[in-house]
């Protein structure tokens, strides 16, 4: 058995993804549709969700930066994600920057640029990961371009960011946990967007670099170090105060973000003193999600594996952990085949190997449409289509993509 499988990634992203996605920008007014449905065969709506906006922007860079998969794609693509990624920038740049008592960037947009609330009272600010995803997409925009004023433009982002959680809390929406709940997500993504920026500075030769390089890695040591269950050696999504111990809320555990959270850490740490609990969190959490009657990862799971339970209130992130637990989504097989090669080669352990190969041949099965027409990302417990919203009402581009163009720049295309 050979180590990974260049090809497949390399066909999957040239065959199978961008052909969907070629065909989703709007050349009239900027940006990039997705609000298609789960089939890809109907666009719901004309609607931007920024969140998706700044992860596609960094998608397109980094294919363009990226040497390994900037050959794979041709002469004819290359042009057109030059094009698309400086309308895409253009676009944040102009439409989704809020005054600074109103938040950070905005949540959603029309088809044309005009700000407006997802829902009724959820405001214009709803969500802190927006301006992660809009701040990944301009540093890696401005490597592309080699541009240090967009790379600045990131840094202020991220700076009002920080200020506007300070001052008014944090916004997470759609994942919004009751008062006095803590969840890893939050320092996940802050480590992630950190890191992102900060070898965006250094390639630019930027004297801010370390600065947000130490940044990402105390969020790094913060998940490892306090989220970390010593017991069961799995990352809590959760930190909940006492009275609410054995609570569903307190018990369930989200595998696929476990997995996706350690390459995270690997990426700024790549300590050997916290490899091993890095590559411990990975193989449990593949074991407590991996269903054992019909494969594949489950959404959720209790810490105890199977299905969570524990008492539940009334809130909108409780009953989505009830309703959807057993549903086989798309971004926990893209993150876990990515960060099970990734753990390979840090640290040499076959069974990472094993894992990688078990998920291939279950994604295989399970998830791409008919060629051209990317995943259909969102499956029952069985593995049937089911057209649904799990989070944003979108067909995302980010994590396949992602998992894709990421694992060729790892494997190289000598395989």
């Amino acid at each position: 058995m050979t180590h990974y499988d260049y090809s497949w990634h390399a066909k999957g992203l040239t065959e199978q993804i961008l052909p969907f996605w070629d065909q989703a920008f709007d050349n009239e007014h900027g940006g990039v549709f997705t609000c298609y449905s789960n089939l890809g065969d109907r666009l719901l709506s004309t609607d931007k969700y920024v969140w998706s906006q700044g992860r596609m922007l960094w998608c397109l860079s980094e294919m363009l930066v990226s040497d390994v998969v900037s050959r794979e794609l041709g002469n004819q693509r290359r042009a057109l994600y030059g094009v698309q990624a400086k309308s895409l920038y253009r676009f944040l740049h102009t439409h989704v920057l809020l005054d600074e008592e109103q938040g950070v960037c905005a949540f959603l947009t029309d088809r044309y640029g005009n700000i407006k609330e997802a829902a009724p009272s959820k405001g214009l600010y709803a969500s802190f990961y927006v301006d992660c995803f809009v701040i990944m997409g301009y540093a890696r925009y401005a490597v592309l371009i080699g541009d240090e004023h967009v790379a600045y433009e990131a840094v202020d982002i991220f700076r009002r960011m920080l200020a506007f959680m300070e001052l008014n809390g944090v916004r997470t929406e759609p994942y919004v946990l009751p008062a006095g709940f803590t969840t890893q997500a939050v320092a996940m993504i802050l480590c992630n967007t950190a890191w992102v920026l900060a070898k965006a500075l250094e390639s630019l030769e930027l004297p801010e670099a370390p600065w947000f390089a130490d940044f990402s890695r105390e969020r790094a040591c913060e998940i490892l170090n306090g989220f970390y269950d010593p017991q069961r050696k799995l990352l809590r999504e959760v930190v909940a105060p006492a009275r609410y111990d054995g609570t569903l809320l307190a018990r369930h555990y989200n595998p696929g973000h476990a997995i996706e959270c350690m390459w995270f850490t690997l990426d700024c740490l790549g300590d050997p003193t916290l490899i091993d609990r890095m590559a411990a969190i990975v193989l449990t959490s593949l074991e407590l999600g991996w269903d054992r009657q019909h494969g594949g990862l489950l959404r959720y799971v209790d810490r105890d594996g199977d299905r969570p339970h524990g008492p539940s209130g009334t809130t909108e992130f409780e009953k989505l952990i009830e309703r959807t637990w057993d549903y086989k989504l798309w971004w926990p097989h893209a993150e876990a085949l990515y960060c099970t090669a990734r753990m390979y080669r840090a640290t040499g352990n076959t069974a990472f190997l094993d894992w990688y190969w078990q998920l291939k041949d279950y994604v295989d099965k399970v998830f791409p449409a008919e060629t051209g027409r990317e995943w259909i990302q969102i499956r029952t417990r069985t593995g049937a289509p089911l057209e649904t919203v799990v989070a944003l009402p979108v067909k995302d581009p980010y994590h396949i993509m992602r998992m894709h163009i990421l694992s060729m720049e790892l494997f190289g295309n000598h395989e």
